[in-house]
Parts: structure tokens; sequence; C-alpha cells
């Protein structure tokens, strides 16, 4: 049985890389937005980013503003997709960087135009992200794969936000299931299992 190789070409780096999203688009859900540093002014945490923040570029800090305000409490609760552009310019070579695909609560589609270097301006489309429609996690699919969301956590394999994000992915999961995954590490867990089901990571909801 095949598994998602996903976590093993992650850039390793204390942030949400554009080299990350190769593979595909990635949305995420804001949980906080801190004052970074200035090379770095603003930190996105996201459900389910492992400690690797996003650090939105001034392009991308313009679109978010003008989509949902300057006030950046504005932006939690907030959902975006995210992609990689491989034609974004740094020290006058295309490196590629992470740009924004869709976003949700915005009234109608955006342009936007914005500088690209001194002598040019490129058009943003932003379109709007509509709200994810998937499946809630039956507690008892859950419960039968307790033994292997502990063995994950215990050997180093995945984490718990890993395990959370990974199925977040396939369904929804509700506040007390993903407190129950983050309390499997702490010898906390209430998850009772029913099964031993394999490749968990391939599982879909309703399989």
């Amino acid at each position: 049985m095949g598994f998602d190789i996903s976590d093993t070409i992650l850039a390793k780096s204390d942030q949400l890389n554009a080299d990350d999203l190769i593979s595909a688009p990635r949305r995420i859900k804001i949980t906080k937005v801190s004052k970074g540093n200035a090379e770095n002014p603003v930190i996105v945490n996201y459900e389910g980013d492992t400690g690797r923040p996003f650090k939105p570029c001034k392009t991308v800090r313009r679109i978010l503003a003008a989509a949902w305000g300057v006030d950046s409490s504005a932006w939690e609760g907030q959902e975006a997709l995210l992609y990689r552009d491989p034609s974004v310019v740094y020290a006058g070579k295309e490196w590629g960087g992470i740009r924004v695909k869709a976003l949700s609560n915005i009234p109608k589609k955006m342009i936007i135009s914005l500088a690209k270097n001194k002598k040019q301006k490129s058009e943003h489309i932003i379109d709007i992200l509509e709200p994810a429609k998937l499946p809630a996690w039956p507690d008892d699919k859950l419960s039968g794969m307790a033994t292997q969301f502990e063995s994950a956590i215990l050997s180093g394999e995945r984490t718990a936000e890993q395990i959370i994000n990974n199925l977040s992915a396939k369904g929804v999961l509700s506040d007390n299931q993903k407190q129950m995954i983050r309390d499997i590490g702490k010898g906390g867990a209430d998850l009772v299992i029913d099964e031993d089901e394999s490749g968990f990571f391939n599982d879909g909801v309703n399989e």
C-alpha cells in the first residue's frame, strides 16, 4: 500500500516555503497573526503549521490587506489557498515564491495590480475560496486508528499536528477529536481502541 510522502519533501526551515508547494497548492486556516522583525514583519500561524508559520512577502501582505483589511486580528479564522509561482524573481533570478490563489470571505473575485519591479506591474487574480465541504470524521473510525496514531507519535514518525493536518485534508475533525489526538503523546489519550486499522494516512473518511 502506498503512502503520502508530503512530509518527506518539506524544506528544512522554520517557515512555510515555496518549494513546499511544488506538488500542490495548500489551503490554510489562519489561527494567529503576530508581529515579526524587519525582514519578516508579519508572522501567520495556521492550523497544522507544526511550528513552521507562513511569513508573507510584501506582495502577499498587500493582497491580504486589500481583501481583509489592515487590522491583522480580522485575518484570524480566515482561509487562503496558497500556491508556488515559479516566475517570482529574487536577486535578479526566478527562484519562485508563494502567492495567493483564493481567499475566504471576499464578496467577489479580486483583480489587483501591484508593482513587480520599478518599471513593471503584475496583475493578481484572487478567486473566492468556498467553504470546504468535507464529511465529519466518525468517532469510531478514529478510535480504530488510535494505535497507529500512538505508534507514529511516540516513534517520532509523525507529530500530533501532522496527523491532524493529514486527517483534516480528508474530513472535518471536531475540537474534541483534535485534542484527543494531541493528548496521545502526553499519555492522556481518551480514544477507545476498537480495532487495528493499518495505513491510516491513506484512509478516507467513508472508505
